[in-house]
């Protein structure tokens, strides 16, 4: 099943503590456990469901065992940017696909709610407002 978010991030927490990597790789991390953070702390946690694979954060929008239906992949790159796939077909060429800067993650994760309506839009947004703050 799925994990709790605490779990998630405190999962992000050791990774970079703990893994040896170079600095731009150690800038995706944090990136996506700042997501994962923001997620568990908004609430958003209550109506998301990940887990971590690896070095990948994986999320869905049902509560099912991992990989029994489409979920988003966000993966930290060795480049300091960050892969997002949602696996919602085998066929790789046909799963939508974006790569972006580590700055970016949390802005790509809201744009990815509002364009597939996982959560309400004000839900969403909630994330957005915390990137204005930030910038």
């Amino acid at each position: 099943m799925s994990q709790a978010w605490s779990e998630i991030v405190a999962c992000y927490h050791s990774e970079l503590d703990a893994a040896p990597a170079g600095e731009e790789l150690k800038l995706a991390r944090a990136s996506i456990r700042a997501l994962a953070e923001e997620i568990d702390r908004t609430g958003l946690g209550d109506r998301l469901f990940g887990w971590t694979s690896m070095h990948d954060l994986c999320i869905q929008q049902v509560n099912r065992p991992p990989y029994t239906c489409a979920y988003l992949r966000i993966s930290p790159l060795r480049s300091g940017q960050v892969d997002f796939r949602y696996v919602d077909t085998p066929i790789e060429s046909l799963q939508w696909h974006r790569i972006v800067a580590a700055e970016d993650t949390t802005r790509r994760f809201v744009s990815f709610l509002n364009q597939l309506k996982w959560v309400d839009r004000e839900s969403a947004e909630t994330l957005g407002a915390i990137i204005s703050q930030e910038s």
